[in-house]
């Protein structure tokens, strides 16, 4: 079967659907077995598999259609591919593509579709003669063309993330303009992701992240992360912008913990990492390809040393506590403690011994599962005491542990259980969608539990057979006959192409059994 010429970015998606409609011959799946050898194909709108087949039909190397017609240099560009399974996955298509690229793992459920911009097919009608899906598009929560300024259009997968049928954009679609801040984001993200197909993957992304966090002064002298100030400027940061649906729960900024916790030692989905490299970067998309040297820390002159000496004296002749002092200068409370001793100021010592009934109560306390901030509120001390209590007690920090897992996992098989109660129609990948954290949570450290909590799977419907279309059809084509008619039932049968229903189900075909009557093949 002959094939199109694959378009610059086009995904392959949209170059199998153009080359059913100018070649195919019948059904879709015709096409499918004479291109593929298989009857359905389902393509991800920017990780497809099987390249290595699509690379013999499209005379294109598999590092061209990696690089250029999907999204994979993007995730590998974010440690998403360290390993090379999902490079394997979508050359072999053995696998899944999403769970090769830990989107699961993002909590996001960005609805997939082929999107488009109306004004850009348009423009490759106008220059073509037809219109296809660009892959540049396809980037996950993004809404916007980055050329035009204007909301993308979808077309709708099946299957949650892929699609067995054939669409091409279409051309009378409404436009709708975007904010500033959308559009200035998503020309970011493109130009990203265009970089990273030719780009060197970046070994210490991290540290460029902590780096600018320390020019923009979201460190402390320490290096410990800012994190509610570091959100604070994302979200004004943030206000005005038009993501996906499926991305609320990126506003409240949680994912940036663990984003730039040090050697977490597992990949974010690319958008957390954008959004994060829009605000660190200033919009540069180039600021992914350097190597941000860190912010040289000298020493204090002597004079202020002495200033700052000063000021902590000051400070604590007013009474101020230490906690007080050392975040107002930036120090710690051992130095503050210092300055008091050696300058001889007399301060209140707040540290307490405690006896070993107390110990015993905290350890009491943690036995029982209750969080440290309220055995340290029921027993009136520090939670400082109460962690290291904990931490020196054998098999303690252990059993707290295993009562946790307990904990959470009580809390999800209540949460599924409850949501099928609420919801008696739903099925396993509803659970699955909507209770994604319980259900996740249960496939991880108990998938015995989640088969019992889950809903049994129900058996497909077979499709019910609608007798009055095929009434109407079979009568057409008795009127067709012409004299002399068939002399019995099953000859007029395989003349009109009944599939045997005149001998077996005609009670059910009402008009065609009137016509047979009146071209006297039966009988009243």
């Amino acid at each position: 079967m002959k094939t199109v010429s694959l378009q610059p970015y086009e995904t392959l998606f949209s170059w199998l659907s153009r080359s059913h409609i100018r070649y195919g011959a019948g059904p879709v799946a015709r096409t499918y077995h004479a291109l593929l050898g298989k009857t359905k194909v389902r393509l991800h709108p920017y990780l497809p598999q099987g390249l290595r087949d699509f690379s013999a039909l499209t005379d294109k190397g598999t590092d061209t259609l990696l690089s250029q017609h999907t999204l994979y240099p993007l995730f590998r560009f974010f440690h998403a591919d360290e390993q090379g399974r999902l490079k394997h996955t979508l050359l072999t298509g053995e696998g899944s593509s999403t769970h090769a690229a830990n989107i699961p793992h993002a909590r996001l459920h960005i609805p997939l579709h082929h999107k488009y911009c109306p004004l850009c097919a348009r423009e490759q009608r106008q220059r073509l003669g037809f219109a296809y899906f660009d892959i540049r598009h396809q980037l996950p929560g993004l809404i916007t063309c980055e050329r035009h300024q204007i909301t993308l259009t979808g077309v709708l997968c099946g299957d949650g993330a892929l699609d067995s049928a054939i669409a091409l954009p279409q051309e009378k679609r409404p436009v709708s303009a975007v904010s500033l801040i959308t559009s200035t984001f998503s020309q970011f993200c493109v130009a990203v992701s265009e970089q990273c197909s030719t780009s060197v993957i970046q070994p210490y992304l991290m540290d460029n992240y902590r780096h600018l966090l320390d020019r923009k002064g979201y460190l402390t002298r320490h290096h410990q992360l800012r994190l509610q100030q570091v959100k604070q400027a994302l979200g004004a940061r943030y206000e005005m912008l038009q993501l996906d649906r499926g991305t609320e729960s990126l506003r409240d900024y949680a994912f940036l913990g663990p984003l730039l916790r040090q050697r977490t030692g597992y990949p974010a989905h690319p958008l957390k990492h954008l959004l994060l490299g829009f605000w660190l970067f200033d919009g540069a998309s180039t600021g992914y390809l350097k190597t941000i040297t860190p912010v040289e820390q000298q020493s204090l002159p002597l004079a202020d040393t002495a200033s700052l000496e000063a000021k902590t004296l000051a400070l604590l002749k007013q009474q101020v506590s230490f906690a007080t002092i050392a975040k107002r200068l930036g120090k710690s409370r051992c130095y503050v403690r210092r300055i008091a001793q050696l300058n001889q100021v007399s301060y209140q010592h707040n540290a307490l011994m405690f006896d070993a009934r107390v110990r015993h109560r905290v350890i009491i306390q943690a036995l029982l599962g209750r969080h440290r901030r309220n055995i340290a509120n029921n027993l009136g001390v520090g939670m400082g005491y109460v962690e290291q209590v904990i931490a020196n007690t054998r098999g303690l920090r252990q059993w707290r542990q295993v009562l946790t897992h307990k904990h959470k996992r009580v809390k999800a098989i209540y949460a599924i259980e409850q949501a099928r109660i609420a919801h008696p129609d739903w099925l396993q990948k509803d659970i699955k969608q909507q209770e994604s954290q319980a259900f996740f949570y249960l496939y991880h450290h108990d998938r015995e539990a989640l088969k019992q909590c889950l809903p049994p799977r129900r058996a497909p419907t077979p499709p019910s057979f609608d007798w009055a279309k095929e009434d109407m059809r079979l009568i057409a084509a008795l009127r067709q006959l012409t004299a002399p008619y068939p002399r019995s039932l099953s000859a007029a049968g395989r003349a009109i192409g009944d599939n045997g229903h005149l001998r077996k189900n005609l009670t059910k075909l009402p008009r065609t059994h009137a016509q047979l009557v009146a071209y006297q093949i039966i009988d009243k």
